[in-house]
């Protein structure tokens, strides 16, 4: 196995891909309303980090939607329940402390990737 295959290595921990999940869905989620299978089914499409996931063992799916659960229960996201084609769906949008929290997160990531990188160096 080379390097690009065990991308992270032991690095790449479960907190790590959870971090990563719940910023990717508050992005997301904050660039307009999307009801959840859809939101699933953008991500798939996307590849690369979702592939890298499930490479690993993650079950993208149940993740996502535990993600989504937990983000609504801390107050980053509502939901607001739709009934189309007599089927409910469930469409999500991020809330101003969501907002709040992923712009704090993308600033300290920012601050502390600058800084582990000139130690690496």
């Amino acid at each position: 196995m080379d390097a690009k295959d065990n991308f992270g290595g032991a690095f790449f921990n479960r907190g790590v891909q959870s971090l990563a999940l719940k910023l990717v869905l508050l992005k997301r989620i904050g660039q307009g309303e999307v009801y959840s299978y859809a939101l699933l089914k953008e991500l798939d499409k996307r590849g690369g980090f979702f592939k890298h996931l499930r490479h690993h063992g993650m079950n993208v799916k149940n993740d996502v939607y535990n993600t989504v659960k937990a983000l609504e229960k801390s107050g980053y996201i509502r939901m607001k329940a739709r009934i189309e084609g007599g089927r409910l769906k469930k469409y999500y949008s991020i809330t101003m402390s969501g907002r709040r929290v992923l712009m704090q997160t993308k600033k300290v990531l920012k601050s502390s990737m600058r800084n582990l990188i000139e130690i690496m160096r």
